[in-house]
């Protein structure tokens, strides 16, 4: 008995420094770090016990259309691209792309617990930490940190929200221009259609801006 509790206390404690030198897990911390600065210790050690980490072949689904998103993510390496569905017609319209350092959920989706309207797959091999929504609600009520600092992830992405929409007062051109300068290989990572789809252009025209 004694052993086994000696082995399992090893074990966790190999776990915990791995993940405390885990590249993934030290970006995980950078980046919230940037969205609530005074995360404490003890949150970071939580998190350990929490997170798991994933990898995905491209082209694979990590929430699909009508589906209530259970896990958290952050994209340490990869990228996905989201897929609006009309509920009349299941026509399907890209609507957003995640890259790394990137924490994917759709809206409504994860935070209010509805069925999502959209879906998300992996636009190349990709390597996540992810969280289950139980474990996100039990590390809220144990850290009062977690209320802002999820609060500021979903500002953070609420204002760029708000940046894409006003983008549309401006020529197309600028959007182009803009996609192509945030993300040089967004056209080695997906289909010109559903880049033209995000940006709201023909492919047509999106040909004839390209590069410009």
């Amino acid at each position: 008995m004694i052993q086994h509790l000696v082995i399992a206390i090893f074990l966790l404690g190999s776990k915990r420094e791995n993940m405390m030198t885990n590249p993934a897990f030290k970006l995980l911390i950078e980046e919230l770090e940037k969205f609530y600065p005074a995360c404490s210790t003890g949150l970071k050690i939580k998190l350990q016990e929490r997170l798991f980490e994933v990898s995905i072949k491209k082209g694979k689904r990590i929430l699909n259309y009508k589906e209530v998103q259970e896990s958290a993510y952050f994209i340490y390496k990869g990228s996905a691209i989201e897929f609006w569905v009309n509920p009349q017609t299941l026509e399907e319209t890209a609507s957003k792309f995640w890259f790394e350092k990137d924490f994917p959920y759709t809206t409504p989706g994860l935070f209010s617990r509805e069925p999502s309207l959209a879906y998300i797959k992996l636009l190349e091999d990709s390597q996540l930490l992810g969280m289950r929504f139980t474990d996100f609600l039990a590390m809220k009520n144990e850290f009062l940190e977690v209320e802002p600092l999820s609060e500021n992830i979903r500002s953070h992405y609420g204002k760029l929200r708000q940046d894409y929409e006003a983008d549309f007062q401006l020529p197309a051109i600028h959007r182009v221009q803009k996609l192509e300068a945030e993300h040089p290989n967004i056209y080695l990572l997906a289909e010109i259609q559903h880049i033209a789809q995000y940006l709201k252009i023909s492919t047509e025209t999106l040909r004839r801006l390209r590069g410009k």
